[in-house]
């Protein structure tokens, strides 16, 4: 037990796991895609491995799913394929909402948007090499990646993904930030990188900037501009709202911040609690995706869960301050001196679940330990140089 500025705090041990019906559920994915893994692999008994390809390759085909994160995690891997093959013509196939992010994005010479499952007829047999980066263990991309009839196909093995592929297929491993799995992918075709940072790119024109700054503007939101994010893709990700508003009426009190609430579609509820509980919260109103980076991209920091907007933030060349209970922060947070992962250490966590009945490790978490991660990043960071 421990007390802070007149708050009492207790430091529980998580209880015991009664989620019996979802281990059952998960037992059963893994036998399942084990299972699966084997007869599509015996029923390829003679699928052959092929060298790496050389550096003159023409077109390239990348496919990606349907998951934001992902894709903001990707980019910065598509700018290693466009320095390693220089020559080639690099095509992005991807479901509209991820591919949208991409506009403007320098390693990408076509976006085309993936309908459904399936390759579109205008891209079969058109390419040298096709790569899957997915890593949802689906075989959906693998499918199209076979599809495409690229003479080279590359993607990440597991549940038989890897018969779809004629180049060494690396597995993912669990224990792996997801920027190195996609490097030892690209690593497997021979592409070294540039040698700069680990870190993705993302990138906002200067209409959409000039648009953000003007919602700032309307706002009221003076600088420093800090964008909090209550969302999260799953529910036990998500800090209570409650929590993020305590941050912001203390950083806007010792910095004189401007805390700006960004919330995806189905998260309004989320944002509404946030500002209903103080003031100082501005909220930004719908956005488009393209709508949101720009809001990203002008700010000075990110706060919020680990999801897709931290990613994006983080792409954008944006400080983080990031919320980790069940996600794996060694896996998915981004990476550098400015950006800083605030935890509750318990020992079922990280557990990567959909659903927690206790979320202890969520709740444990104290908003001094954001507030202050907060408030030195502002300091020791701003103003902040080479802005995309």
């Amino acid at each position: 037990m421990s007390g802070s500025e007149g708050r009492i705090r207790l430091t529980l041990p998580p209880p015991k796991d009664a989620m019996r019906l979802d281990r059952l559920r998960s037992a059963w994915r893994r036998a399942w895609s084990a299972a699966r893994a084997a007869a599509l692999i015996a029923s390829h008994p003679l699928r052959c491995r092929l060298s790496p390809p050389e550096r003159d390759l023409s077109r390239i085909l990348v496919v990606c799913g349907p998951s934001l994160g992902e894709m903001a995690v990707a980019a910065g891997t598509l700018l290693d394929l466009h320095e390693h093959f220089a020559d080639a013509e690099i095509t992005l196939l991807a479901p509209v909402a991820p591919l949208s992010l991409l506009k403007a994005h320098p390693a990408v010479a076509r976006r085309v948007p993936m309908r459904d499952a399936t390759c579109p007829p205008a891209l079969v047999g058109r390419f040298d090499l096709a790569i899957d980066l997915t890593l949802d263990g689906s075989l959906a991309a693998a499918r199209v990646v076979a599809r495409s009839r690229a003479t080279l196909r590359a993607g990440f093995s597991g549940g038989g993904r890897q018969v779809h592929f004629n180049l060494p297929s690396p597995r993912p491993a669990k224990d792996r930030h997801i920027q190195d799995l996609h490097r030892d992918l690209i690593a497997m075709l021979g592409v070294t990188g540039s040698g700069r940072p680990p870190a993705p790119a993302l990138y906002v024109t200067a209409e959409e900037r000039g648009e953000a700054l003007a919602r700032f503007a309307a706002l009221g939101a003076a600088e420093p501009r800090v964008v909090v994010h209550p969302g999260a893709g799953r529910d036990a990700q998500r800090w209570p709202p409650e929590l993020f508003a305590e941050v912001i009426a203390r950083l806007t009190e010792r910095t004189g911040a401007a805390c700006i609430v960004l919330s995806g579609p189905g998260e309004e509820s989320l944002s509404e609690r946030l500002c209903a509980a103080t003031p100082d919260a501005l909220p930004s109103g719908g956005q488009s995706i393209r709508g949101m980076m720009a809001l990203l991209a002008a700010s000075d920091l990110f706060v919020g869960n680990t999801s897709a907007p931290l990613q994006i933030a983080a792409a954008l060349g944006v400080a983080t301050v990031s919320v980790a209970g069940p996600t794996s922060p060694e896996r998915f947070a981004p990476r550098g001196p400015s950006h800083r992962v605030v935890r509750h250490l318990v020992t079922c966590s990280p557990c990567e679940r959909r659903r927690c009945w206790h979320h202890t490790c969520m709740r444990g978490i104290d908003p001094e330990q954001a507030l202050s991660e907060a408030v030195t990043i502002l300091h020791d960071y701003l103003p902040r140089r080479n802005v995309r």
